[in-house]
């Protein structure tokens, strides 16, 4: 906890598990046992130990409202602890001051901190006083210590070491590693006092009082959470209460009852590691009602309890919403920006599939809070002007940004694709993101580039990226942009129009043989069908969580036939290629269908992918190409792993004339 708005996040959510689970007590009051009723808090201590998070929450828009207020107030300080664009982060929940405060808010954490350390020296302070105390108490005697063997002997609990002090309103236990009983000296302690406090005892409930002590210094400024320890330190007198309660039969269960009345106007121990059978009158006649309304509750209740305590706990503890919408994150004004900015900083993404989606979506909707949200932090500042100077100086919406050249034409619905994600040394991955476009702008800005007959020239705008772990997994575009025209449709290969992620060369007598490499990657962005015919449409709402729904390994060959050949007969040059798992790996090849265009077929090992082409005609290009896909069924979250090595046929005139293995590291 770095700063006060992480304190906070941290105090309202603990707040919040607080209210539930005092709300769910009351339904429940008279359901189910003192042992639930104290158990249930071990949700809030679980939520007060665990670092408040932003990505989900039991009231949705709480982080969210928090992150708001952060950006606006910091913006108009220098502070030392915190940043307007560094998001609210916990790593524990104990304050830490990092230098010297210089603004309002890093004196609010000093404040709060010099409170947690002034409560816990008040605690130690208290303990240590009631320690000295007891030191100066007057041995137990022969006789009470009778007393304590035979309640210990009778309940089969194991008593400690008594001392008598002088003006003690009631018996109390006091410490963990070395526990004291001290009784009033000069009075006689009943049995039951004393079954109560063994059993305070045998339950450890000395060291709870510690942890209580230590979340109470924690939250020392927040009132409704000091009401809550302080119900909870009555539950938990409650819960020793029905132990007692247990051991006894009829009459001496009255009996205990008249002795909790006559402590309800006395005094009793706070210091942090004590119990004590009196706790102040009020919560003393909550206990008494307790007490009238005892049974023994049946076995089958604690498997309830336990059932009950887990589905609080998941709300409490994971949230039960995100503390963010996307329909919030294209604001229409300038003064709504705070919030999407803010969404945008709370809102990382977590896979590196959901980065990619909502940047090249933040490129389609040329939304630059989209773009934010899969942007390193540094870099919202920046953003930030750029989207409040279009909205103020250009008259656009509040998030447009300018999504750079030659994304015009982008057509929406059409969406995008990922190619060739690669790691890079520096922990990095590179890839390119596909946009299809209808026309590309002339370099002028006055028209449209065109072919030779005059027709609009769409094809594909492709954007180099970078992306990496960063709070978060972020992009960058990670060079020029290239176009690659095509006139009708989205570019399925790309040509040369970027490097190929794989290229595999074989020189032989009888030809040269390429083969290159291609990965294409898909998220699953298609709206369920809607309108009468069932169309879908492209989701253009961002998935910062997305995973990958497929891979595909393109391929791409082409032989030029060897001059060794031309002096032969001719009529089909041929190639016919077969993925292999590892390069030793035995391929049975079909009869090559001479004559065919080219195509693949399912044969014993896989994939074939061929093509034959006469080359007697005037079409003759001196060269067969090809290419196919094939869907990547076990690749995990990261790359696609290639092929090792492809099996090659080449065939002249219907016969096969060679057989290649290629490799990274050559043919084989």
């Amino acid at each position: 906890m770095s700063n006060i708005w992480g304190f906070l996040l941290q105090t309202l959510s603990v707040s919040l598990t607080a209210a539930l689970l005092l709300a769910v007590k009351w339904l429940l009051a008279d359901k189910l046992s003192p042992r639930w009723q104290y158990g249930v808090w071990s949700v809030l201590t679980l939520r007060a130990l665990i670092p408040a998070g932003t990505a989900r929450s039991l009231l949705p828009a709480l982080p969210l409202w928090l992150e708001t207020g952060k950006g606006m107030a910091e913006g108009r300080l220098s502070s030392a602890y915190s940043a307007v664009y560094r998001p609210i982060h916990l790593d524990h929940v104990f304050p830490v001051l990092s230098g010297p405060p210089v603004s309002l808010t890093d004196w609010l954490l000093v404040v709060y901190a010099a409170g947690v350390v002034l409560f816990l020296a008040w605690y130690l302070f208290s303990y240590l006083r009631l320690r000295r105390l007891l030191a100066r108490g007057t041995p137990a005697g022969a006789e009470l210590e009778a007393q304590l063997a035979r309640v210990g002997e009778r309940y089969g609990l194991r008593p400690c070491r008594a001392v008598r002090v002088r003006g003690l309103p009631s018996a109390f236990v006091c410490g963990v590693l070395r526990p004291v009983l001290a009784v009033p000296e000069g009075e006689a302690v009943d049995d039951k006092v004393l079954l109560h406090e063994l059993l305070h005892l045998k339950h450890r409930d000395a060291l709870q009082s510690l942890g209580w002590a230590l979340l109470r210094s924690l939250h020392w400024c927040n009132p409704f959470l000091w009401y809550v320890f302080d119900r909870v330190g009555n539950d938990m007198e409650s819960l020793c209460d029905q132990r007692v309660l247990e051991q006894l039969e009829g009459e001496e269960r009255r009996e205990y009852g008249k002795i909790l009345l006559s402590m309800a106007n006395d005094r009793y121990p706070r210091a942090p590691g004590t119990t004590s059978l009196s706790n102040g009158g009020k919560n003393i006649a909550r206990r008494i009602t307790a007490i009238v309304r005892f049974k023994k509750y049946p076995r089958g209740m604690a498997l309830v309890s336990v059932c009950a305590a887990l589905v609080l706990a998941s709300p409490a503890l994971y949230g039960t919403a995100a503390a963010y919408g996307f329909s919030d994150f294209s604001p229409a004004w300038a003064k709504e920006l705070d919030r999407a900015m803010a969404m945008a900083r709370i809102n990382r993404c977590t896979t590196l599939a959901g980065a990619l989606d909502t940047y090249a979506k933040g490129l389609i909707e040329a939304n630059g809070v989209y773009i934010a949200t899969a942007s390193p932090l540094s870099r919202h500042q920046q953003l930030e002007a750029e989207m409040r100077r279009s909205a103020e100086e250009e008259g656009w919406v509040a998030y447009h940004l300018d999504r750079g050249p030659w994304l015009d034409g982008i057509e929406k619905m059409k969406g995008y694709t990922i190619c060739d994600i690669t790691p890079a040394e520096d922990g990095r991955f590179h890839a390119w993101l596909e946009f299809p476009v209808s026309y590309f702008l002339s370099e002028s800005g006055e028209g449209f580039v065109k072919n030779e007959g005059g027709e609009t020239l769409g094809g594909s705008v492709l954007v180099p990226v970078s992306v990496w772990e960063e709070d978060g997994w972020v992009v960058e575009e990670a060079g020029e942009r290239v176009c690659s025209y095509r006139s009708y449709g989205q570019v399925q290969y790309y040509g040369d129009a970027i490097p190929w992620l794989r290229e595999l060369t074989a020189q032989s007598p009888h030809g040269t043989v390429t083969i290159q490499n291609r990965t294409v990657y898909t998220i699953d962005n298609q709206n369920q069908a809607d309108g009468f015919f069932g169309w879908t449409s492209f989701n253009l709402t961002p998935m910062v969580d997305a995973q990958w729904q497929e891979a595909w390994i393109y391929l791409s060959y082409h032989y030029i036939p060897g001059d060794s050949l031309s002096s032969q007969p001719r009529e089909y040059a041929g190639i016919m290629v077969a993925e292999l798992d590892d390069p030793d790996q035995e391929v049975e090849f079909p009869a090559m269908p001479v004559g065919s265009q080219g195509g693949a077929s399912s044969g014993p090992n896989g994939e074939f992918d061929w093509n034959s082409v006469p080359v007697t005609g005037e079409d003759w290009g001196g060269a067969v190409s090809g290419g196919g896909g094939t869907y990547a069924d076990q690749w995990g979250d990261g790359p696609v792993s290639l092929p090792p090595a492809y099996r090659v046929r080449l065939y002249w005139d219907g016969n096969m004339v060679e057989e290649l293995t290629l490799t990274e590291e050559g043919a084989l």
